[in-house]
C-alpha cells in the first residue's frame, strides 16, 4: 500500500505504549476512484482520516481555523487585477493537510493495516497532521504564512486568507482558500520567479 509506506518514510507518528490517560481518537480509510476525462480509471486512492469529533479542545488541540476568504476581498482584488490588465495564476496544493508537524499531543488507534502485531496495544503518537484533525487547517496555515513572510509577504489586516507583496512598483496579491491559491500581479515575469 502505496500511502502506508509514504506514512512511515515521513514520520507521520510513532508506536507508543498506551496510558488511560491519553486521549485516544479513531480513524477510517476512505476509498475514492479517479477517473480520466474519458471515463477510464486513472487510480484507486486511499485516505487515512482521522476522526477528530473524539478531540478535546485543550488536550489534543487548542485552537481551530477557518481558512476561507471573504467573497468581498476576492471582488476587489479581481477588480483591481481587471482594471489593470494583470495576470492571474491559480494553484492547487495536493496533501495539504499532510506533512505539517503537529503543535500538540495527539494520540490514535492503530489504523486498519497499521496494526504492529508485536504491540498491538500500543498507539500511535501522531507527530504530523492528517486528514480530520481539528488542527489541520491551523497548521497548514501557520506553515504556508511562515514561508510567504520569508518572501516578504505581510497579511492583510482585513482579512487572514490574502497575503500582499510589494515589490517596488510591482505588487501582488496572494489569496488562499483551504488549498486553493490564487497569485495575482503586476509583473508576469516577476510573478512566474516567484512561484
Amino acid at each position: 500500500m502505496k500511502s502506508r509506506c509514504c506514512m512511515r518514510s515521513n514520520n507521520t507518528w510513532s508506536l507508543v505504549p498506551f496510558h488511560p490517560s491519553m486521549n485516544i481518537i479513531g480513524s477510517r480509510w476512505v476509498y475514492k476512484i479517479k477517473y480520466h476525462a474519458n471515463d477510464n480509471i486513472e487510480c484507486y486512492k486511499a485516505r487515512l482520516v482521522a476522526r477528530s469529533f473524539t478531540q478535546q479542545k485543550g488536550i489534543d488541540y487548542s485552537k481551530t481555523f477557518s481558512l476561507v476568504i471573504k467573497q468581498v476581498i476576492v471582488k476587489l482584488v479581481f477588480s483591481i487585477m481587471v482594471s489593470h490588465g494583470w495576470m492571474i495564476h491559480q494553484l492547487n496544493i495536493h496533501n495539504v493537510f499532510l506533512n505539517e508537524v503537529l503543535f500538540k499531543e495527539v494520540y490514535m488507534q492503530q489504523p486498519l493495516g497499521f496494526v504492529d502485531s508485536t504491540f498491538s496495544s500500543h498507539v500511535y503518537q501522531l507527530r504530523k497532521s492528517l486528514y480530520g484533525l481539528k488542527q489541520a487547517l491551523r497548521v497548514w496555515y501557520t506553515h504556508l504564512s511562515d514561508y510567504l513572510f520569508s518572501f516578504g509577504f505581510h497579511a492583510s489586516k482585513f482579512d487572514t486568507s490574502l497575503f500582499i507583496l510589494s515589490n517596488g512598483a510591482d505588487i501582488f496579491y496572494l489569496l488562499v482558500y483551504i488549498d486553493d491559491i490564487l497569485l495575482i500581479g503586476s509583473n508576469f515575469v516577476l510573478l512566474q520567479k516567484l512561484i
